[in-house]
């Protein structure tokens, strides 16, 4: 049986790839983030229960996120809610780093 994210039930998007809590994962943004196109888009950090996305100021231009992995839990919130997708779960290693 697969979950689903608070997120996606909120908004009874049940198409989507259900993401399971997990403490083995962290959240990384792929250069697909419309931050990195120039387009202000915050919904990551709108939908992350433990406030790991911070997003850094860039002059001249869009502030783009980051991601604190120590304090990512992995629960794919932050995904559920990208419009382009540009989240991905990653596998973190036993010190904390993402493989």
């Amino acid at each position: 049986m697969s979950s689903v994210t608070r997120a996606q039930f909120l908004r009874a998007n049940w198409e989507r790839q259900p993401v399971s809590p997990s403490i083995d994962a962290v959240a990384r943004i792929s250069s697909g983030c419309l931050a990195y196109r120039g387009v202000y888009c915050r919904s990551c950090a709108d939908e992350c229960p433990p406030d790991a996305i911070l997003f850094h100021l860039v002059v001249g231009g869009v502030a783009r996120p980051g991601i604190e992995s120590e304090r990512c839990t992995g629960c794919g919130d932050c995904r559920a809610s990208c419009p382009v997708q540009a989240i991905v779960l990653n596998k973190r290693d036993g010190g904390g780093e993402t493989t």
